[in-house]
Formats: structure tokens, C-alpha cells, sequence
């Protein structure tokens, strides 16, 4: 009988220490650290508003980031813009010239060492189109949020569907 209320009392204490272990694991703020931002990361708080004139337009700038950039000419002076990947601006219908007057959404950051604005939106006129993601990451062409944007532009002919 000895032998069988030991036996008893280590697993009531075995499964007790399994149980409280998976409930401090699920404790809220457990991982709070993890999702911190660390710095230099694009957070959507921090977004500003840039518009100006389009002084040069650059469909495949080799200067980093790779990719679409736009020389904005505001009042506070002018900005390189990094816009992504220019297949999107062409599915979008979104055409950029110099002398235009552009609105762009997004933050600064830097590349090497040079100063880019990372731009997350763009507006020219009535019409806009999201080229990053709310993660600061460049939306690609064939991406899920990039057809939804886009399928609300595009005429209803050109949608096409199921084959």
C-alpha cells in the first residue's frame, strides 16, 4: 500500500508540473520581445505624406534598392523615391513622367548610404496603387492584394476567370 501512494503522489506531482508548464507557456506577453520592432524596421505608424513634381523617372535603377525610382522635387528639397517593381505600375496602368504631380505614402530608410524614401503608396490624381506591403515589403505583380487593388480598376472583359 506504501509502494502504491508513492507511485500515487508522483504522478499527481508529474502532471501537475506538465499542466503548469503549458499554462505559463500561454501566459499573454510571453512573447512580447518577439514582437517588438527592432530598429530601421518599416513600421506603418511612422508613415508621412511626400508630394511634388517629378523630376526624373528611372523604370530600372541599378542604384539600391533594385528597381523603380523617382526623383521627387518637393518644397523641403528633392527625394529619391523607390517605388518597387515596375511591372506593377504597368499592370496598374499607373504611368509616372517627369512633370507630373505625384503624392507618395511611405518613410524614409536607407540604402548603403544613401537616403530613399520607401514609398508604400502612390497617388497621381483620383487613382492609387499600393506598390509595399503594410510590412514595408515591395508588392510582386502576381501577388493576392496586388489583383484585388487591381481587379477594382481593371474593366470587367479583362478580369477573366476559371478555365
Amino acid at each position: 500500500m506504501k509502494l502504491f501512494l508513492k507511485l500515487h503522489r508522483f504522478v499527481v506531482v508529474l502532471l501537475f508540473l506538465v499542466c503548469a508548464g503549458t499554462a505559463f507557456a500561454q501566459r499573454p506577453g510571453a512573447n512580447a520581445v518577439s514582437a517588438r520592432a527592432f530598429p530601421g524596421a518599416y513600421n506603418i505608424a511612422n508613415d508621412v505624406s511626400l508630394q511634388g513634381t517629378v523630376l526624373k523617372y528611372t523604370e530600372n535603377s541599378q542604384t539600391p534598392p533594385i528597381g523603380v525610382h523617382v526623383l521627387l522635387q518637393t518644397a523641403a528639397g528633392n527625394v529619391d523615391v523607390h517605388l518597387g517593381d515596375a511591372r506593377l505600375l504597368h499592370l496598374a496602368k499607373l504611368s509616372i513622367a517627369p512633370g507630373a504631380n505625384v503624392r507618395f505614402v511611405g518613410q524614409m530608410s536607407t540604402a548603403g548610404q544613401n537616403s530613399v524614401f520607401l514609398a508604400r503608396l502612390i497617388q497621381r490624381g483620383t487613382q492609387v496603387v499600393a506598390v509595399r506591403s503594410d510590412h514595408g515589403l515591395p508588392l510582386a505583380p502576381g501577388s493576392l492584394r496586388v489583383n484585388k487593388t487591381l481587379l477594382a480598376n481593371t474593366p470587367a472583359g479583362q478580369k477573366g476567370g476559371a478555365r
